[in-house]
């Protein structure tokens, strides 16, 4: 049984099969083939093939000159408005950000004293708002 379905996987793909027979052997062992059942068989029954799908058409991609071109306004002029600086904002990153260093370079030594004073700086940094 193994061996015939070995077979039937190491058939070319290419064939096109026009129909499917099952064929029963004197053991009873089914085996399914594109060809008529060999003399020692018996046909249990027989049945047309579906036909294979068509490959989809390739799309063409559209041609660069195919969109017309849009025309270009002049750049319009844009207004540039900076805010008053925000220390105690850049402070609490900066604290975030030391902090997380850090916990990075020293993840295995700190103690949680020491993880409790990084959590501290942070929040007092960033209480200042």
């Amino acid at each position: 049984m193994r061996t015939i379905l070995l077979l039937l996987l190491l058939l070319p793909a290419t064939v096109p099969a026009a129909s499917l027979h099952k064929c029963l052997g004197a053991d009873g062992v089914a085996s399914y083939q594109s060809l008529p059942c060999a003399a020692g068989q018996r046909t249990a029954w027989t049945r047309d093939a579906p036909p294979l799908p068509a490959p989809p058409p390739a799309q063409v991609p559209p041609a660069a000159d195919a969109t017309p071109a849009r025309p270009r306004s002049a750049p319009r002029a844009v207004a540039v408005v900076r805010k008053a600086a925000d220390h105690s904002a850049s402070r609490c990153a900066a604290a975030r950000r030391a902090a997380d260093l850090t916990r990075d370079r020293l993840w295995n030594r700190l103690s949680f004293r020491q993880r409790s004073e990084l959590d501290a700086r942070v929040a007092q940094a960033c209480a200042a708002r």
